[in-house]
């Protein structure tokens, strides 16, 4: 059984995630490297590693969240093991912890199929936002 993808926020999409494979507990996501990603030294940005692995561990923990509840990062670690050197990054989360109100994931992040650094990030359920009037 194919899931349907779930949007991204408007936030990844700006950074450039994709969402490429996605399963309960389970999330895939890449992004292509362009300039606008690297810092002053011509490196990735650390923050575009930090959003690639905030985003796939939300899409892993969409769909084993309780039904129309929403889930906000609430602490988010992460090692840079080394710089990317491939034009594209890709994150693979998993949780492996779904609470009741709390949601363990760990991400490792590649670039040219080499470990590039790993993460950990603690979701917890929250209520929507409501747009001011």
């Amino acid at each position: 059984m194919t899931l349907e993808k779930p949007p991204l926020s408007p936030f990844g999409a700006y950074v450039g995630v994709s969402i490429d494979d996605y399963a309960e507990g389970k999330a895939t996501c890449s992004v292509e490297l362009k300039g606008h990603h690297l810092n002053n030294g011509g490196r990735v940005h650390g923050g575009v590693l930090s959003s690639l692995a905030d985003t796939a561990a939300g899409a892993a923990v969409r769909l084993v969240r309780p039904k129309d509840t929403f889930a906000a990062t609430s602490d988010l670690s992460i090692s840079f093991i080394r710089p990317p050197t491939g034009d594209r990054l890709t994150a693979k989360a998993e949780v492996f912890h779904a609470g009741k109100q709390l949601y363990r994931v760990e991400i490792v992040i590649l670039s040219n199929k080499k470990l590039v650094a790993k993460c950990n990030t603690t979701f917890m359920i929250v209520e929507a936002l409501r747009e001011s009037e």
